[in-house]
């Protein structure tokens, strides 16, 4: 388990270096950003099969015994407005910043969006996307020692 994975032994987890995909009830994983990009949506809207939901496993990690999205927030909410139960998703390998990870859930946390079902009424278009959270995100990480 690498430091920046905050992975908890709850039963649930995944082993660090196992990336094999896995179903996860959608409502137990947690979204890290607070807006979707709109543009982004219509293109997955258009390929996504409503019919019979198929795409690629969604990369998570758990933190505090949580699943959350680390990318792949539009799939995950095409898929919930698909009806889908489920989310196939992988333990995500990549190295990344968790302190800003952690900070855009607490984002979140503030605003209510703790479900793929939260981003519903919070699709941007491109450029208030890019000003509203993609700017945020970086001011955040450019100000971290």
């Amino acid at each position: 388990m690498t430091e920046a994975d905050e992975s908890v032994t709850d039963g649930s987890e995944v082993l660090a270096d196992d990336s094999d995909p896995f179903a996860a009830p959608i409502d137990t994983v947690r979204p890290s950003q607070l807006y979707l990009n709109g543009l982004k949506l219509s293109f997955v809207t258009q390929w996504f099969d409503f019919a019979d939901p198929s795409y690629e496993s969604l990369p998570v990690r758990n933190v505090g015994g949580d699943w959350m999205l680390t990318d792949g927030h539009t799939r995950a909410f095409v898929a919930y407005l698909s009806g889908a139960e489920e989310l196939q998703v992988h333990r995500d390998p990549d190295d990344l910043p968790m302190d800003v990870y952690r900070e855009c859930l607490r984002w979140c946390d503030e605003e209510g969006v703790t479900e793929i079902a939260d981003l519903a009424g919070r699709a941007l278009n491109d450029e208030d996307f890019e000003e509203k959270w993609v700017e945020r995100c970086r001011a955040f990480a450019d100000e971290r020692p």
